[in-house]
């Protein structure tokens, strides 16, 4: 059975919080994180396929993660909010395996930054890397898949018979 874990931001969310964190990153003070209850419209099409496999990752502490999750009215398996380090890092990945005992053949990742991406990577490089193309182009880190929406993503892994 295959698995999905998805990040808040940027596939959910429609919010780039890139330059955020990645100054956080790289030990930078920074106010909080902005946050937005605006969610992409393919998300709702593509959670009702995955809601009974679906695990959240978040860069927002657990009480943002929960009330954010709460107003758009998302109930994923497991949620994997920040506990202090978030992309790019392996904490995040550690996290929800250690949470699902998951196989990382059997997950999905779909993120939506090049940070996203370098988070799974960092962790284990047999996770399948789906990138949705909504702010950067993600092809030089290599994904798995690349789409520019999650329809389009969700009927790739179809072809590929990853998830059926």
């Amino acid at each position: 059975m295959v698995h999905f874990a998805v990040w808040l931001d940027g596939v959910i969310l429609k919010i780039d919080l890139t330059d955020h964190l990645y100054k956080v990153y790289k030990g930078e003070r920074t106010m909080s994180l902005p946050i937005t209850y605006e969610v992409y419209e393919d998300w709702h099409t593509l959670y009702e396929q995955v809601k009974d496999k679906l695990a959240v990752l978040s860069p927002y502490d657990s009480v943002t993660t929960d009330e954010l999750l709460k107003r758009i009215n998302v109930s994923p398996l497991y949620v994997v909010s920040n506990t202090g380090k978030t992309k790019p890092s392996k904490e995040p990945f550690e996290i929800l395996f250690k949470i699902t005992e998951w196989d990382p053949l059997d997950v999905v990742m779909i993120g939506s930054s090049p940070l996203d991406l370098l988070s799974a990577r960092f962790f284990d490089s047999r996770i399948k890397v789906v990138c949705v193309n909504r702010y950067y182009d993600c092809s030089k880190y290599s994904p798995f898949i690349m789409s520019n929406d999650l329809l389009s993503a969700l009927g790739s892994l179809k072809r590929l018979k990853i998830f059926i």
